[in-house]
């Protein structure tokens, strides 16, 4: 016996089931992209806050007192060279001297290197002196620069350097920047832009 078949629905109401059907889609959707724009806007913040401390970690200076206390202690290194021979770092005393400390396993670090070399070359006549500080081995060093030649001193430390009084090395690749009169003028933690540092060495290298 064949069933009767079931009753339709009216016109009237399908469409109704529709409309409820499409306007809870329509929701859901808007629920979901309203959390989409309120994630983003919490990363974006985030984003902005970590950029903003990293800013204020790189540029900001340290107290005179301490930066003092930096360069004398930088001045005070005695250092081997890739040949292992000492180097007394105090030898620069007097001119505008550029104290890079990097390793050759710091992908920054040699990313700014061929630069640091090019003003090496430009300011060598006007008192300007580049020195390098690996915090490395002295291997490691020595075959990097026989892909990468440098054109200024390279000087081999150990990990303990950061660690000794008056020197404080918070990472890779740091710079300091000492004038003729052996004060601090300028340091940044991280990668030094070329053009900002030869601004720098041009105008110490005037006085």
């Amino acid at each position: 016996m064949t069933s009767p078949p079931p009753p339709r629905t009216p016109p009237a109401q399908a469409s109704a089931r529709n409309r409820k059907r499409v306007f809870g889609l329509t929701i859901a959707v808007g629920v979901v992209s309203m959390a989409l724009l309120v994630w983003q806007g919490f990363r974006l913040l985030d984003q902005a806050r970590v950029s903003s401390d990293l800013s204020s970690a790189v540029l900001m200076e340290p107290p005179a007192a301490q930066a003092q206390a930096a360069v004398d202690a930088v001045l005070g290194l005695r250092l081997p060279d890739l040949d292992g021979q000492p180097q007394a770092v105090a030898q620069w005393r007097g001119r505008v001297l550029v104290v890079n400390y990097w390793a050759s396993w710091c992908k920054p670090c040699v990313e700014e290197m061929p630069a640091f070399s090019r003003l090496q070359q430009r300011f060598a006549a006007a008192g300007v002196q580049f020195v390098g500080i690996g915090i490395d081995e002295p291997r490691n060093m020595r075959a990097f620069v026989e892909k990468t030649p440098v054109s200024y001193p390279l000087l081999v430390a150990d990990l303990g350097l950061g660690q000794q009084s008056g020197i404080q090395i918070k990472g890779l690749p740091y710079t300091l920047v000492i004038g003729r009169d052996g004060r601090l003028a300028g340091s940044r933690l991280g990668r030094f832009d070329e053009t900002t540092l030869a601004s720098l060495l041009q105008r110490l290298s005037s006085d």
